[in-house]
């Protein structure tokens, strides 16, 4: 894997390449956010997610997660607010296309569940940038599915119950 600059929450808003979404999960946000923890449990295709640093959890924790199309990552937390958000950089890739990126999660309670709003925000390498159409329409469609699944495990868990 090659070094990244990681990128700050200011980073996100000019980035180039930026794809999001927002939806809403019949789950109590804490249950949604204890999901996100393990994108191996509910992103298509991921390979594996591993934390790399004594903490498996909170800012400045560190994971690695492999993913066959878009490739290896490893990522550090810059912001973890139990069931409200999950925001991190990521430092090393194995890809081609991305310089430098980001993922934000933010989830509130409403309706009886959570509204998850998402963004992947990135500046593409020289590469990338011929690529960005492309990019851009695998990571809607990858995370539009990823979504979903993260919405239905998360509905799965059992009512009455607080993930701990």
């Amino acid at each position: 894997m090659r070094d990244m600059v990681p990128m700050t929450l200011d980073d996100a808003a000019a980035a180039p390449v930026r794809v999001g979404g927002r939806c809403h999960f019949q789950a109590d946000p804490h249950v949604v956010f204890e999901e996100l923890r393990d994108p191996s449990l509910w992103f298509p295709l991921m390979r594996r997610s591993v934390w790399h640093t004594g903490a498996t959890s909170g800012v400045n924790a560190e994971r690695e997660i492999d993913h066959p199309v878009l490739g290896r990552f490893r990522e550090r937390m810059l912001v973890w607010d139990d069931g409200r958000r999950m925001t991190f950089t990521m430092l090393a890739t194995s890809s081609p296309f991305i310089a430098r990126a980001l993922e934000d999660w933010q989830l509130r309670a409403e309706g009886g569940g959570t509204v998850v709003e998402w963004v992947v925000a990135g500046y593409p390498t020289a590469v990338g940038r011929v690529a960005a159409p492309a990019l851009r329409a695998t990571l809607r469609i990858l995370f539009t599915g990823a979504t979903r699944r993260l919405g239905r495990r998360a509905a799965a868990y059992p009512r009455g119950k607080q993930a701990v």
